[in-house]
């Protein structure tokens, strides 16, 4: 494959990272509001989805950079596909932290 032919996965890629740039903060915004549960499904389903998203988003992003499109594009798609799943590498760890490490009482 040439590299020409490595822009459409910069493209699915970049694309990839403005759906998760638009659609997980309006998801953790909505988990404060009060709504009706019908629309609260929805967008849990749309979060869900998103981050599913991104993390078929990361080999395309990591593919992407030997294409020839612009370098901020790419490193941005790769940053933006990867930060769902440090979030939740992070609060994983910080959980067991928190569990394994706290002070008996």
């Amino acid at each position: 494959m040439t590299r020409k032919n490595l822009r459409g996965f910069t493209t699915i890629s970049f694309g990839i990272a403005l759906c998760v740039i638009i659609l997980l903060p309006v998801s953790v915004c909505t988990a404060f509001m009060a709504i009706d549960k019908p629309a609260e499904r929805f967008i849990q389903t749309l979060a869900a989805f998103t981050f599913f998203l991104s993390i078929v988003g990361i080999p395309l992003s990591i593919t992407s950079m030997f294409s020839k499109e612009s370098p901020v594009k790419r490193v941005f798609a790769l940053i933006v596909n990867l930060s769902p799943l440090c979030l939740l590498l992070f609060g994983l760890i910080a959980e067991f932290a928190d569990e394994f490490l706290r002070t008996a009482p």
